[in-house]
């Protein structure tokens, strides 16, 4: 993937994001999970039910070796499933949140340990990510 196409997926994915706030400000959860399953088809050719199934373990490996993922591309990726999550968070789905919160955060960890620079950002975002788990984790276990 060149440059210019990953500028156009990383700007595509962020007017979707963007979609995807309003939406979740609005209430109108299902419409958002439909659109970032749309997204992920369209961009990623990916669909939810691979993200549910795939363990945490081999995640990364699923996207990099069959799926031919980019750093930059599996970055974008780490967005929209973090926004899936929190709908589901939302949703009071509880373990599909969490699995779709691990699997992000896996892609955070690999993302960082790949990089040659320290990302505040992306550190932010695992420890939103590790709060969220914790709660859900005790949620479940109530």
């Amino acid at each position: 993937m060149d440059n210019s196409d990953v500028l156009k997926l990383i700007d595509e994915v962020s007017e979707v994001l963007s979609l995807l706030m309003e939406l979740k400000r609005k209430g109108r959860f299902c419409e958002a999970l439909e659109k970032i399953d749309k997204t992920l088809l369209k961009y990623f050719h990916l669909d939810s039910e691979f993200i549910y199934s795939v363990s945490e373990d081999f995640f990364i490996d699923a996207l990099k070796q069959k799926k031919n993922l980019t750093f930059e591309q599996l970055s974008t990726l780490a967005e929209l499933l973090n926004e899936q999550g929190d709908i589901l968070l939302e949703q009071n789905n509880l373990k599909q949140s969490r699995k779709v919160l691990k699997n992000t955060l896996t892609i955070y960890y690999f993302l960082n340990e790949k990089q040659d620079f320290f990302s505040f950002k992306n550190m932010n975002k695992m420890l939103l990510i590790n709060e969220k788990l914790s709660k859900i984790n005790v949620e479940i276990k109530s």
